[in-house]
């Protein structure tokens, strides 16, 4: 059953991507009429002394650095929380070695209740591929503020990952690598546990468009990988899950504009992934011509950039030939999720008119995941897309699976 309360504060608007930069329009967190829109935590308090943050770990989430973000947007600091941008270490999807990632912690204020804050590990969308597209940079958190602030005024604390490759040099961004996003998610946890020791053990993943292929991953990789905490649940809206159609859409033309920026994501990625690769098998015309304008963070920093993306034709990014097809698929397939069981509920909410993320790729990741026995509750949201699907059930339902409360399998209902 689902919780009366919903205990979102207000529509939060979780900025996803730009209509015109791909993998997604805003995304509106929309209260039905008449909800109770109380907030669950008192009034803005000064934090409580906490114990020094752990430095000696050296394993998945351990901390390299830590530094407070006195410039963090308002929506944050009027609560009277604390922010801190981290860099810890991870494991990458690819190769297995490790990696440094970046991200931002918010702790509320306040006096954490028994058993320590219980943690969110927010997924973030798409920002962009290079080094200097990692939120934790940017005071705004590159749009996540809102839904972050959320997140703490309903009484969590919040780990933010970059991803690989996004906020810290040395690195590449494996953009719509499953792998990769779950160990990064997994390891934010990790790394507000070393900087706050007295958080909970307890955490739940959320996330929206390619942040909800990271919370899925989190909890597709959790199993084996997250050891030592309890995953309770987790939430992923609209996400990017099952991305190989891409392949066949770009090589008959029938790409949609959302979709031409999110591939050209995939394929710099893919490109340093696999050497192998001949990147101009799959991009002419003016997608290589202004190629490093593209691979601009989002929002864009030039205006120039959504009237590039408008001017792109379904030539400048079909593949050469049906072996470079078939190449594109199988990488875009070994990336896609489900890979695992999930050992924790899973809540995916989708849009019949999502442009981006087709309702069918959806619905065949969705499948695999209920054939392997996870329990999933899924919702297709009618008439809706991927920028004004209705995700007010999302944060009642993370809730939910703290309280303990017993959770919907529509896999059984739809057997």
């Amino acid at each position: 059953m689902r919780p009366t309360r919903p205990i979102l504060l207000a529509a939060i608007t979780l900025v996803v991507l730009p209509l015109t930069m791909s993998c997604a329009q805003d995304q509106r967190i929309v209260l039905p009429p008449g909800a109770d829109t109380t907030p669950v935590t008192a009034a803005p308090a000064t934090p409580e002394p906490i114990p020094p943050p752990n430095m000696t770990d050296t394993g998945p989430g351990s901390l390299l650095s830590f530094e407070p973000l006195d410039e963090i947007a308002d929506d944050i600091t009027e609560l009277g929380a604390r922010a801190t941008r981290v860099v810890y270490r991870s494991t990458s999807g690819i190769d297995g070695g490790s990696t440094e990632v970046s991200g931002t912690v918010v702790v509320p204020g306040g006096r954490a209740p028994s058993g320590g804050w219980p943690v969110v590990s927010y997924g973030h969308g798409t920002t962009g591929v290079l080094s200097n597209c990692g939120p934790s940079k940017y005071a705004n958190l590159l749009g996540s503020a809102p839904i972050v602030a959320a997140l703490v005024l309903n009484g969590y604390a919040v780990a933010i990952t970059d991803y690989q490759g996004l906020g810290v040099d040395g690195s590449y961004h494996p953009y719509l690598d499953s792998k990769t996003f779950g160990y990064n998610m997994i390891d934010a946890v990790r790394a507000a546990r070393n900087l706050i020791p007295t958080l909970s053990v307890r955490w739940a993943a959320y996330g929206v468009s390619l942040g909800g292929m990271a919370a899925w991953a989190a909890s597709d990789r959790n199993a084996e990988y997250g050891g030592g905490m309890e995953l309770v649940g987790t939430a992923a809206i609209v996400p990017v899950s099952d991305m190989a159609g891409l392949a066949d859409s770009a090589a008959a033309g029938t790409l949609t504009r959302a979709q031409y920026p999110l591939l050209m994501y995939a394929l710099h990625g893919l490109a340093i992934t696999h050497p192998e690769m001949n990147l101009d098998h799959y991009r002419s015309g003016l997608a290589k011509d202004r190629w490093d304008d593209f691979m601009a963070c989002i929002p864009p920093e030039s205006d120039e950039v959504p009237e590039l993306v408008a001017r792109l034709q379904p030539s400048d990014l079909k593949p050469i030939d049906a072996d470079a097809t078939d190449a594109l698929r199988g990488w875009l397939t070994e990336m896609a999720l489900p890979q695992q069981k999930s050992t924790s509920p899973l809540l995916v909410m989708y849009g019949s008119t999502d442009d981006l993320i087709l309702e069918s790729w959806t619905e065949k990741a969705l499948k695999r995941a209920c054939d392997s026995g996870d329990v999933v509750e899924y919702e297709l949201h009618r008439g809706e897309g991927h920028g004004n699907l209705d995700s007010s059930f999302s944060v009642p339902w993370v809730t939910a699976r703290f309280a303990g409360q017993r959770p919907v399998n529509t896999c059984e209902q739809n057997g």
